[in-house]
Order: structure tokens, then sequence, then C-alpha cells
């Protein structure tokens, strides 16, 4: 083989790598995982400081909203364990008790209470648009969401 060769050859095998290690490190700090509450309280050092998906149903009874400061907090199970959730920000527009609910965050330095950015509904793909003229009465919302 001739020098210029090998010396192509090993620049291109060394842009391939350093190209791989590149992609490897970007995609692994930005990979999310999903867990369910039951999967966490098996293993809640496994997951300590990570960003997580935490999915479940949002346990009756435990929602409350804090007009004032805009904190919503609820329970989340899967019919085995309950984690606490604090949201910062208005709840999504279909969010209420007994729904399919995925939150991404992390828990807090005890790994008791999760702290979400993002709140996501679980729903059925059928849309349903509410009767012609008909408006949203905001003291049933409040309600549901106390």
């Amino acid at each position: 083989m001739r020098p210029k060769t090998v010396l192509y050859s090993l620049l291109g095998v060394g842009v391939l790598v350093a190209a791989g290690f590149m992609i490897s490190n970007a995609l692994s700090g930005s990979l999310v995982y999903f867990v369910l509450p039951s999967e966490y309280a098996r293993a809640p050092d496994d997951y300590r400081g990570d960003r997580l998906r935490l999915g479940g149903v949002v346990e009756p009874g435990t929602v409350a909203f804090d007009d004032a400061s805009l904190q919503l907090t609820f329970h989340v199970t899967d019919t085995i364990e309950s984690y606490p959730v604090v949201h910062n920000g208005t709840p999504p527009e279909l969010f209420q008790e007994n729904t399919g609910v995925v939150v991404e965050g992390q828990f807090d330095s005890g790994g008791a209470t999760f702290v979400a950015d993002t709140v996501l509904i679980k729903h059925s793909e059928v849309y349903e648009a509410p009767p012609e003229g008909e408006m949203i009465d905001i003291e049933t919302l409040k309600e549901t969401l106390q």
C-alpha cells in the first residue's frame, strides 16, 4: 500500500470514531426514561438525579390547584405505588382525576416528590368538539381542579 492511502484510511477511521463518539454523547444526554411508580419504587437509586417520564393515572382526591401561585399538585399511581407530583403552571385542558398522565421532570433530592416541568395527558384519538355556542363554565373547571 502507498503511504498516502494508509494516511487517508487512518484519517477516515479517526473521523468516523470521533463522529460516533459525539453522536453517542448527544443521544445519551437527551434520553428520558419512562417509568411507572412501582418501577421507581423498586430501585429509586437507579434513577436518582435522572430526568424521567413518570406515567400512570391521576389519583382521585389528590388534585389541588393554587390560583395565586399557579401550582398544581396531585398523585400519580399505577395502582401499586403512588407518588406526589408538583407542577408550576396551568394544567392541560383535559387534566382531571382518573385520567392517564405522563409527567416529565425528576424526583426531588429526597426521592419522594416528583417535580414536573411538563404534564402530558393520555387521551383517545377521537376528537369531539363541544356543542356549538357552548361556553366553558369557569366555576366547574375550578371545582374539578381543587
